[in-house]
């Protein structure tokens, strides 16, 4: 099995921890996060001067490869992935979010995104997920990225 941890995810640092019930396996994970990649919403946020602005969230999903790097991960890829993830153990993965408006003009104008360290370990029907802001203004928070990430995967199953 390929090294799918990376080896600078700060553990004692994370902001967000928490365990949840799933009695799905580690590809299963992966099929899931591969398909949230490239989605994109529209969120509400405050401007400079107090007025809202409708801004545009792409997410951008990345896996941890050979424990130094990232790459990724997507539906053209998954196949190759998947060959080598176990039902159980951990998983890392680099998810951002890239954030963008449009301007008088109607062009388009990016701001800074958030990047998130995500591991996923799961355990005997425990999934454990812990999440780090790595760099970025927050617009989006650590309990956000759970939140969505559990959502897919309870949608999956519902199919």
């Amino acid at each position: 099995m390929r090294k799918r941890m990376y080896h600078r995810f700060p553990v004692h640092e994370v902001e967000f921890t928490q365990n949840y019930s799933f009695w799905g396996n580690l590809p299963y994970i992966v099929k899931t996060l591969a398909g949230m990649n490239n989605k994109s919403g529209s969120i509400n946020m405050k401007g400079t001067s107090d007025h809202t602005l409708q801004v545009k969230r792409d997410i951008k999903v990345e896996i941890a490869e050979a424990s130094m790097d990232f790459k990724p991960l997507g539906p053209e890829n998954m196949d190759v992935v998947l060959e080598d993830i176990e039902d159980n153990g951990t998983l890392d993965f680099k998810i951002k979010i890239l954030y963008s408006r449009l301007d008088t003009d109607y062009r388009r104008v990016a701001f800074n995104e958030d990047t998130f360290l995500v591991r996923c370990e799961l355990r005997q029907g425990i999934m454990t997920l812990k999440i780090h802001l790595l760099n970025g203004p927050e617009h989006t928070n650590c309990g956000e990225i759970a939140s969505t990430l559990i959502d897919e995967i309870v949608r999956g199953q519902a199919k």
